[in-house]
């Protein structure tokens, strides 16, 4: 299956779904997929939460909390979720306020391994 295939099998089962996508640490998307209009640039939203990614994985080693998994942010508008795949990736979703959270969270920890065999 391909990575693009996947995502969109994704994006369909999530209510409120503007995008999911498959970014590295470098902050180029590896691909993704939109549906709607948020209002907002998602892509800009997650590069620059990309770098924040990294300054969080860096603390949680510094404190010795174990690896981080995932990170929620939550806005008036919207909600992201991303998911670490390994130590160059992370997936995204990116959902309205009242989006279908659970289930996005949900098929970014069951779709992590898929993701990265699409890759391969």
């Amino acid at each position: 299956m391909s990575l693009r295939t996947l995502l969109s099998g994704m994006i369909q089962q999530v209510e409120g779904a503007y995008a999911v996508m498959l970014m590295g640490y470098d902050c180029i998307a590896i691909d993704e997929v939109h549906l709607g209009r948020p209002g907002f640039d998602v892509q800009m939203m997650t590069v620059e939460y990309a770098t924040v990614i990294k300054e969080i994985q860096r603390t949680v080693e510094v404190v010795g909390a174990g690896d981080m998994e995932e990170i929620t942010i939550t806005t008036k508008q919207s909600c992201m979720i991303l998911r670490v795949i390994n130590e160059e990736l992370f997936a995204a979703f990116v959902l309205s306020r009242d989006g279908n959270v659970g289930k996005a969270r949900y098929l970014l920890r069951a779709n992590a391994l898929t993701m990265i065999k699409a890759i391969e």
